[in-house]
């Protein structure tokens, strides 16, 4: 950046089993990362937030709870989409789409 700010960027890309998922937002929660640090984080967490992310009923709601919490303590704030609903399709005929957060 122009005023030599540091920040550290992760990119994530998370487990899609059940079991493992669970696993990963117990590892995603206690990162500890220091106040003082301007952190990002991007990537692909297979998980929803909440089922108006998805275009279609279902969707683990304890797995949509669980990564609210962790998201809440880490103190992370999402950047909103812009322009679109979803960000991903499995590009068939009639597209699963969903939103990745």
């Amino acid at each position: 950046m122009h005023d030599n700010a540091h920040w550290i960027l992760t990119n994530i890309y998370a487990p899609c089993t059940h079991p493992e998922k669970r696993e990963f937002i117990q590892w995603f929660k206690n990162i500890v990362m220091p106040d003082n640090v301007d952190w990002m984080i991007v990537g692909d967490f297979n998980l929803c937030r909440s089922p108006e992310d998805r275009n279609q009923a279902g969707g683990d709601q304890m797995d949509m709870y669980l990564f609210n919490e962790a998201i809440s303590c880490l103190g992370l704030v999402e950047i909103p989409l812009k322009g679109k609903r979803f960000t991903w399709s499995n590009k068939q005929i009639s597209p699963l789409l969903q939103r990745i957060d």
